[in-house]
C-alpha cells in the first residue's frame, strides 16, 4: 500500500513511522512534514501545504495513493475529508460535520448535555459583555475556553477575576472565535482515551492505551496551556486491576452513546463516524470521570508515546484503520490486566517563549543519541537546511522512550533529552543553551 499523511508535527512524524514499520505498506507520504520525516526509510516528504487541498488531491490521483489519513485538526473541520470522498479517494478521518465536535466547544457542550454524557456545568456567551457581567457568579479557579480551533491554547484556566477579563477579552478579540464557554473547574487525573473508529463501522472501535497528557507549560502543572509537553503510558499502573476495569467499562459507556449519538444526530448526511475519536477525561478520587473535551484526531504529544509504545508491543497500526475484520471491540489496554506491565515516557523539546512567541531559526544538534528499540525521536517544528536540522516551531521534538520499569523508563528520556545542543549557527560554532526549554516531572 502507498498512504499519504496530511500534518507535519510530531504525531505526523510518528504516525508515518509507525505505518512505514507495516509489512504490506511500500511507501509513506508525509505532507508537508519535517526534518524528521526526510530522514525515515519508506517516507517521502511532499511540498504541498495543507490549505493546498487541490494539489493534495491531484497528488493522491497522480501517484496511487491507496489510502490518506488526516493529521490534524484544521483540515478535518475545513472538509477535507468530504472533498475527498466527492472524488471517490478512500480517506480516514470524519467528514466536516463530525468534526464540529472538536471545531466548536459550544457544539461538543450541547452534544454531551443532550446525550447524558458526564461533563462540567457550563455556560455559554456570544458577546464580552454577557461573559463580563456573568464573572461576579463564577467560582475560582474557572475554566474559559474559546470555541473554535486554537492549535491546543484555546482553554485558559482562571484563579481569579482578572485572569478571567483578560482571557475573556483576548477570545473576543480573536479572528478565531466570537463565542466562548464558562465551564466549572474539575480536579482529578487527566486521561486521554483514544479510539479507531475504523471502515468496519460502530461496535468494531479500536481502544488505544490510555495515555496522559501534559498540558501546562511548567513544573506542577503550572504557567500557561500548552500544545502538550509530554505524555505517559500508563497513567494508572498502579490502580488495582479491578478498578481499571470499571474504568475501562465506564469510558466505554461514553464511547458508545457518543458514537450513537453523532451519528443519530447526523443520519442525515448518509455518513458514520470514521477516524479517530479522543476522549479527554478527568477521573476524580471517586474514579467518577467527565469528560473534558473531544479531539477527532489523534492527540500530539500522546501519539508519539503511542506509537513507540504499539511497536514494542508488536502491533501493526495500519491493520487497526483498514478493512480488516476482527471479532467486536478490540482493545489494546488488555496490558493492564497482566502481571507484567510496560510502561512509555515522551518528552517534549519546546523553544523558549513558547507557548507565546518564541525563538526559531536555530540548529539541533541530535548526533550524541543513539536511537533504538527503547528510545526514538519524533520531530515536530523542524526543517532541514544544508544537512542540518533547523528550529522552526514552538514544539520542536520529542523524546520517546519504552521499557518494563517505569522509572528506568523516565531516566532515559530525560538522560537523552539532556544530550541535545542547541547553536546559533549551522556551522555548530556557538552553542546556546537557552534556546529551548522541557518539562523536569513528566511522570513523576
Amino acid at each position: 500500500m502507498k498512504i499519504l499523511i496530511l500534518g507535519q508535527g510530531g504525531r505526523e512524524h510518528a504516525i508515518a513511522w509507525k505505518l512505514s514499520r507495516s509489512e504490506i505498506v511500500s511507501q509513506v507520504y508525509v505532507c508537508p512534514g519535517n526534518a524528521g520525516t526526510f530522514h525515515e526509510d519508506k517516507v517521502t516528504n511532499v511540498d504541498i501545504t495543507l490549505d493546498q487541498q487541490k494539489k493534495i488531491i491531484d497528488f493522491v490521483k497522480s501517484n496511487q495513493v491507496d489510502l490518506t489519513i488526516v493529521g490534524p485538526e484544521a483540515p478535518l473541520v475545513d472538509g477535507i475529508v468530504n472533498k475527498f470522498r466527492d472524488k471517490g479517494l478512500k480517506i480516514f478521518g470524519p467528514s466536516r460535520e463530525f468534526a464540529e465536535l472538536e471545531g466548536s466547544k459550544v457544539f461538543s457542550k450541547k452534544f454531551m448535555s443532550r446525550n447524558g454524557i458526564p461533563t462540567a456545568n457550563y455556560r455559554e456567551f456570544n458577546n464580552l459583555e454577557d461573559a463580563m457581567s456573568h464573572l461576579n457568579q463564577i467560582k475560582y479557579p474557572s475554566v474559559i475556553k474559546a470555541d473554535g480551533l486554537a492549535a491546543g491554547k484555546g482553554v485558559v484556566i482562571c484563579n481569579e477575576e482578572q485572569e478571567a477579563i483578560e482571557a475573556i477579552k483576548k477570545i473576543f478579540s480573536s479572528e478565531h472565535s466570537q463565542k466562548l464557554i464558562m465551564e466549572d473547574f474539575l480536579v482529578g487525573q487527566e486521561l486521554s482515551a483514544i479510539y479507531v473508529c475504523n471502515f468496519n463501522g460502530p461496535s468494531f472501535e479500536t481502544s488505544l492505551p490510555w495515555t496522559k497528557d501534559y498540558k501546562s507549560r511548567d513544573e506542577y502543572n503550572s504557567g500557561p496551556n500548552t500544545g502538550g509537553m509530554g505524555a505517559i503510558i500508563h497513567p494508572i499502573l498502579d490502580e488495582h486491576k479491578n478498578t481499571i476495569f470499571k474504568l475501562h467499562i465506564e469510558i466505554e459507556k461514553i464511547l458508545t452513546k457518543t458514537i450513537i449519538g453523532i451519528n443519530e444526530q447526523l443520519k442525515n448526511t448518509n455518513m458514520r463516524y470514521l477516524g479517530f475519536l479522543y476522549l479527554g477525561l478527568m477521573i476524580d478520587q471517586n474514579n467518577d470521570i467527565k469528560v473534558l473535551e473531544y479531539n477527532c484526531r489523534m492527540g500530539d504529544p500522546e501519539t508519539q508515546n503511542l506509537m513507540i509504545y504499539l511497536e514494542n508491543m508488536n502491533i501493526d497500526f495500519l491493520n487497526l484503520i483498514i478493512d480488516k475484520k476482527h471479532d467486536g471491540n478490540s482493545d489494546c489496554n488488555l496490558d493492564y490486566m497482566n502481571e507484567k506491565k510496560h510502561y512509555s515516557c515522551t518528552l517534549v523539546l519546546a523553544a523558549s517563549g513558547y507557548p507565546n512567541a518564541y525563538k526559531k531559526d536555530f540548529y539541533i544538534d541530535l548526533s550524541d543519541i543513539n536511537e533504538s528499540e527503547n528510545l526514538k525521536i519524533f520531530h515536530a517544528g523542524t526543517a532541514m537546511e544544508d544537512d542540518r536540522i533547523k528550529s522552526v516551531g514552538g514544539r520542536i521534538l520529542t523524546i520517546n522512550t519504552f521499557g518494563s520499569d517505569r522509572q528506568k523508563c523516565i531516566n532515559l528520556a530525560y538522560e537523552n533529552i539532556k544530550k541535545i545542543r542547541t547553536y546559533t549557527d549551522k556551522e555548530f560554532r556557538n552553542e546556546d543553551n537557552e534556546l529551548t526549554f522541557f518539562r523536569e516531572d513528566i511522570g513523576r
